[in-house]
């Protein structure tokens, strides 16, 4: 049966009550206010058309009147002098007027005339007014002049005076008798009226208007600051007034590069209704045309947060009632879940949740009790098991007078060695089990070869090299001990290969094993043998570091070392480690506990130089 994975945790009631209360409050003051919002944006917005959409159309009509008349009167001054020309020669009409000044009469009359000339096809002149030397002007009286020879009317584009210090334009009217051109009329007329009328549409500076003629150039500004004749082409409002054929008129939002990121605008181009190509243009910055909007948008998300705030805080008040009891008893279910079976709770209520409380400190109760009993058994069946291994391990030692304790020293001196190696506690015990049934196999060996005195013959230490494969053989029958512990009964492996049974090499031989052939070797250099005395403990710790990564593996050498320095490997502790008791305590080798003072003491008391 799998481990079901951990539920997904559900919320906590200061959450749920926060939810309802946003849902019945908050969300509905939101949606008010978004709904708010944007119908005074929307309302804002179709104003603001409607009057920028007024300001356009009404500026390009003045615009389109005052050019209109200015061309109604330069076709009169055109008009008068084909009535005169029906009585004399136009030349002689031309030199007539230049030498009676009759020109300046049209002046006197429409201040807004700054010149006017009369010339007859041959290049006579009579003109009156100023005489501006702006190159850019006199190439337009050139085409004026030339235009008008071929019977056409012109007006020209706006120009700045660089005399006067404001826009003008060129008009050329041609003087006609029947069929025939006989001179032309030329005017230069300012356009000072026309800057007027922008200035005065631009509302002390809340709106921005100009004019832009059909290249896209600037002809009058509401901010006088604004240099005349820039080219405003570039802008996507001009470019689309150019690109609608500048016969249309439309409002469009749109945007204009400025320093910090672009400023989104709403603006409104028409176009001047004659065929100059010119049109009005009536812009706002978003954020002033729908000021108001924004305005109200703040309020309104002031008050969302001070109704979210007071939510919060009546919210977590009231939620507090609810969830610290709640709290309290899961936090307890935790401790109990986490191993702290004494864990209860004391809760004071006279609702569900305090009978809650009162069920969990019974259940709690309960599990402790059951929990005792299962440590208990637990205990009881690892003593019988480890009474059966140990069992099993005397049984060997008692074959063979020589070896008695041997399994269990092995079993001390191979903690020893996996101590030091950093080894964890659950480690180090499976260690000490590997060394208690090291030998196992030996059950399988005939006594003769076992208790026997001498050397052994060859035959006879092939038979004694069967044991450890008996040991696996033997092992098979409780599969978990062989998967914990069987490793060991390789202790007969050498790390150059020279071991039995399988001759193998270096780290192919399980680690257990490795350690346990540093214990095996040890003990049985410090025990008597029919075959050889014991040596010191000094002696037979130099012997090890002289076959370390020959016979044995460093690392555990190294360990074993460490340990015997530590004072972990003594005669005393040898002694003990096999005496009847058989009692190994991890923690105590381990750093957790303390040796029972009157068995190291007898320990002590016994031991003798070996």
């Amino acid at each position: 049966m799998t481990a079901s994975g951990p539920r997904r945790r559900r919320g906590r009631i200061l959450i749920s009550i926060l939810l309802l209360l946003f849902s019945i409050g908050v969300v509905p003051l939101l949606w008010t206010s978004y709904r708010l919002v944007t119908s005074s944006r929307d309302s804002l917005e179709l104003t603001q058309r409607e009057m920028q959409q007024d300001k356009a159309r009404g500026l390009s009509s003045q615009v389109g009147l005052y050019v209109e008349s200015l061309r109604d009167q330069v076709a009169a001054v055109s008009r008068t002098l084909e009535i005169d020309a029906d009585r004399q020669p136009f030349s002689e009409l031309v030199a007539r007027v230049r030498e009676q000044e009759a020109l300046k009469r049209y002046l006197q009359d429409d201040a807004n005339l700054v010149y006017v000339g009369v010339v007859d096809t041959g290049g006579n002149a009579a003109v009156s007014g100023l005489q501006l030397q702006d190159a850019a002007i006199q190439e337009w009286l050139q085409k004026g002049f030339e235009r008008g020879r071929h019977g056409t009317s012109m007006v020209s584009v706006p120009l700045v005076s660089q005399s006067l210090q404001e826009p003008v334009i060129v008009l050329g009217e041609p003087v006609r008798a029947g069929e025939r051109v006989l001179g032309v009329v030329l005017a230069v007329a300012s356009l000072q009226p026309v800057r007027q009328m922008t200035l005065e549409s631009g509302e002390g500076g809340l709106l921005d208007v100009y004019l832009v003629d059909n290249r896209g150039h600037l002809i009058a500004h509401s901010d006088l600051d604004v240099p005349l004749q820039g080219d405003m082409s570039e802008i996507d409002i001009v470019r689309f007034f150019r690109e609608s054929g500048q016969r249309t008129g439309e409002t469009v939002p749109f945007s204009i590069p400025a320093e910090g990121g672009a400023r989104k605008m709403l603006g409104t181009y028409w176009a001047v209704p004659d065929d100059s190509g010119w049109g009005a243009i009536v812009q706002v910055d978003e954020k002033t045309a729908y000021y108001d909007a924004d305005v109200l948008f703040r309020q309104s998300m002031v008050l969302v947060s001070v109704v979210t705030a007071l939510a919060v805080v009546l919210g977590t008040l009231f939620a507090g009632q609810i969830s610290r009891p709640i709290r309290r008893l899961a936090d307890g279910a935790r401790r109990l879940a986490g191993g702290d079976y004494g864990t209860r709770v004391a809760i004071r209520s006279e609702n569900e949740v305090g009978v809650l409380a009162d069920a969990f400190n019974v259940m709690g109760e309960e599990i402790e009790k059951a929990i005792e009993q299962i440590r208990q058994a637990a205990r009881e069946n690892k003593e019988l098991f480890m009474g059966s291994i140990r069992m099993l391990a005397n049984a060997i030692d008692e074959k063979d007078p020589y070896t008695r304790g041997h399994s269990e020293r092995v079993a001390y001196y191979s903690a020893c060695v996996a101590k030091h190696l950093g080894m964890p506690a659950e480690e180090v015990e499976k260690v000490h089990l590997s060394g208690i049934i090291h030998d196992v196999g030996k059950i399988g060996i005939e006594d003769k070869i076992l208790r026997k005195a001498s050397a052994l013959t060859d035959d006879e230490y092939e038979i004694m090299k069967q044991h450890p494969t008996k040991g696996l053989h033997i092992l098979a029958a409780v599969p978990l001990l062989k998967e914990k512990a069987g490793a060991g009964l390789m202790h007969h492996e050498n790390v150059d290969g020279s071991g039995y049974p399988e001759g193998l090499k270096g780290d192919d031989i399980p680690f257990l094993g490795r350690i346990v052939s540093v214990a095996d070797a040890f003990d049985a250099m410090t025990t008597d043998r029919p075959y050889s005395k014991a040596m010191t403990f000094e002696a037979a710790v130099a012997r090890l570091k002289f076959l370390s990564g020959k016979k044995f593996d460093p690392d555990c050498v190294d360990a074993f070392d460490k340990a015997f320095a530590a004072g972990d490997v003594t005669p005393a502790k040898a002694r003990q480690a096999s005496m009847a008791s058989r009692q190994f305590e991890i923690d105590v080798l381990m750093g957790g506990g303390t040796a029972p003072e009157a068995a190291v003491a007898a320990a002590d008391a016994s031991a003798a130089p070996v």
